[in-house]
């Protein structure tokens, strides 16, 4: 099994992409990137990691584990979400308690999702 850098750069290389520019898409400095695929580098954050796995379209798994296969299959590709894209499977109620939500400061979020814990009965 291959080791975690080594899968970003097959990743990356596959998708003819610089280190650089991943860095650039991720949000991060490009000495990030570098580290990354160094041997003895670090490793990346959980949330680096999904949207590498997102922007170089491979499979989360494989890019965190080396498990299974590298890319997605043709019918779970078209099954699977596009990364950030919750919105779009959300009905225009919860789109309006999300956004809602969202304004609030953070103690009255801590209120209203206690208030819908007892509403729904879970705790």
């Amino acid at each position: 099994m291959s080791e975690i850098r080594e899968r970003i750069k097959q990743a990356r290389e596959a998708a003819s992409m610089s280190k650089s520019e991943l860095a650039r898409r991720i949000g991060v400095h490009p000495s990030a990137c570098i580290q990354w695929e160094a041997v003895g580098g670090t490793h990346p954050k959980l949330e680096h990691l999904a949207k590498i796995a997102s922007i170089l379209d491979v499979r989360f798994e494989w890019l965190a584990t080396g498990r299974g296969e590298m890319r997605y299959s043709p019918q779970a590709r078209e099954e699977r979400p596009a990364y950030g894209s919750l919105d779009r499977l959300l009905s225009a109620e919860e789109r309006r308690l999300l956004e809602s939500f969202r304004q609030l400061d953070a103690r009255r979020r801590r209120v209203l999702l206690e208030l819908t814990a007892l509403l729904g009965g879970v705790r």
